[in-house]
């Protein structure tokens, strides 16, 4: 009867594995291939990190004559929130935050400089990348794409380089915000196939991919409890130290 009992078992156990298997296989090799593509790349080459031109930052002169608080305000018109000084390809500015958004300045002139015009958002650009390419296009976007997927408008400058290289600029930032290439792309394109969110590919608690690494761990339970199946004592004779019959 106990025998039985361990037949039907067994039974069932092998058709749970069989139709799991059938239904999430696929997704699983691609899971595996995920790992392999996404542990091979350095993910300093996925971010693009290796073509940043290496820069010290000027440090802000304290002799300049550099516009106060109130003098900010009243040329923004409205109160001013938060307000810092940093440079911009050697320019001295103003950030200044306000309640409703932000916006840059010249910190001497008080000129506004955000948003950027498409010729300053190149030169960012240009000054961001290291190799020695030229510039192939600089588009405004209006919408979101698989490569970007931020804060719009934004400014795409593409060069002409082997790996066809995309660098985002903020228009209302003055600043790199995206760096992508083919290596990104091929990254992000197993990255989708890994958490299973093919619009956004940001979403790692999805329900389908909750459902399927469900159905995977029962997959492997059910793999593992046949296993128990699939050994003799005759195979662990190796490990026993006794010769086979």
């Amino acid at each position: 009867m106990a025998f039985s009992q361990k037949q039907k078992l067994h039974k069932y156990m092998a058709t749970t594995h069989k139709w799991i298997g059938l239904f999430v296989g696929l997704q699983i090799v691609f899971w595996v291939m995920g790992g392999v593509v996404m542990s091979w790349i350095p993910i300093e080459e996925v971010r693009g990190e290796h073509k940043v031109a290496l820069k010290v930052p000027p440090a802000i002169d304290n002799q300049l004559d550099l516009l106060s608080f109130q003098a900010l305000s009243e040329l923004a018109g409205r109160p001013i929130i938060q307000l810092g000084y940093d440079t911009l390809l050697g320019k001295t500015i103003a950030k200044i935050r306000f309640e409703d958004g932000q916006e840059i300045r010249d910190a001497i002139t008080g000129q506004l400089i955000t948003p950027i015009s498409k010729e300053l958002a190149q030169t960012i650009a240009e000054a961001d990348y290291a190799p020695d390419y030229p510039v192939s296009a600089v588009i405004e976007m209006m919408e979101n794409n698989i490569d970007y997927r931020g804060p719009l408008p934004v400014w795409r400058v593409n060069f002409a380089d082997d790996e066809k290289t995309s660098i985002y600029v903020s228009p209302v930032q003055a600043r790199v915000v995206a760096r992508r290439s083919s290596d990104w792309r091929l990254f992000d394109f197993f990255w989708m196939l890994h958490i299973m969110d093919y619009e956004e590919r940001q979403d790692f608690n999805n329900p389908l991919l909750i459902t399927f690494s469900i159905s995977a761990l029962v997959f492997a339970l059910s793999g593992l409890f046949l296993l128990f199946y699939r050994f003799y004592r005759r195979d662990f004779n190796f490990i026993l130290g006794r010769k086979k019959r």
